[in-house]
């Protein structure tokens, strides 16, 4: 028997080939969760949530009408939704003196507001005994040259759990972060090809290796799960092999 039977997750960003929202979604769904998949981009969602048995619904995290409607969904079509988790985010690089206002607001859309907004509609559905789950980076934990903007956003997050887990307490919703090291997915794939930044990696990472999807997908089975992580709420969990205790490697 699954550890999540009977339960319902909604996990946006899941519409990779090979990402943190579609591990997530897959390792839920083994555990015996009703997965709701989401993205911007449909025709991917629908070949995942064939291959989990769950439900693919097109959401727009910039958009708040298309938030809602994603829990709505999800909760005509099961009856309520227990776990939520944001795997959504916009990358984006360019060192301050280079950014405008233009530049900037993409981010902060959907990795900042639409975040926010995704905890609001979350909560609404779950009602109560949930957990809410937002995936953040490495990077908001340890400064880089050029991060200001993507890596801002994701701070901003991590900290707005720690409030969201104070607003929420009556209706015992946990929020937590998954704040995650270099690994490899769609999004960072030629970085894998480039041996001396990963062997930099390596070398500054105590756990003596890279970080994997598999660590990702059980990190955030273990958030969901009332009974492994029920005491957890309002913490920023940090999945980098110890890197987040030193500084982003030099090549």
């Amino acid at each position: 028997m699954g550890m999540l039977n009977g339960k319902t997750a909604v996990v946006v960003g899941a519409s990779g080939d090979h990402n943190f929202g579609s591990a997530i979604a897959r390792r839920l769904a083994e555990e015996g969760a009703n997965v709701v998949v989401s993205a911007r981009r449909k025709e991917k969602l629908e070949t995942l949530a064939s291959d989990i048995n769950g439900l693919a619904v097109s959401c727009d995290m910039g958009d708040e009408s298309q938030i809602e409607a994603l829990f709505a969904r999800a909760t005509e079509v099961y009856g309520g939704v227990d776990i939520a988790v944001n795997s959504a985010g916009i990358y984006s690089m360019g060192m301050i003196s280079e950014l405008t206002a233009e530049s900037i607001r993409p981010t902060l859309e959907v990795s900042f507001i639409g975040a926010l907004l995704f905890f609001k509609h979350a909560a609404a559905a779950i009602k109560e005994d949930g957990s809410v789950i937002t995936i953040s980076s490495l990077t908001a934990r340890i400064p880089g040259e050029g991060m200001a903007t993507y890596s801002g956003a994701r701070a901003g997050i991590d900290y707005a759990i720690k409030v969201a887990a104070q607003e929420y307490q009556q209706q015992r919703i946990r929020f937590n972060s998954i704040a995650a090291g270099l690994i490899n997915t769609d999004m960072t794939g030629d970085l894998f090809t480039m041996d001396a930044i990963i062997q930099a990696h390596v070398r500054e990472t105590p756990a003596g290796r890279m970080g994997t999807l598999d660590d990702m997908a059980e990190s955030a089975l273990f958030l969901a799960d009332d009974k492994r992580s029920g005491f957890i709420n309002g913490q920023v969990i940090d999945l980098s092999g110890g890197l987040q205790m030193g500084h982003l490697p030099r090549v």
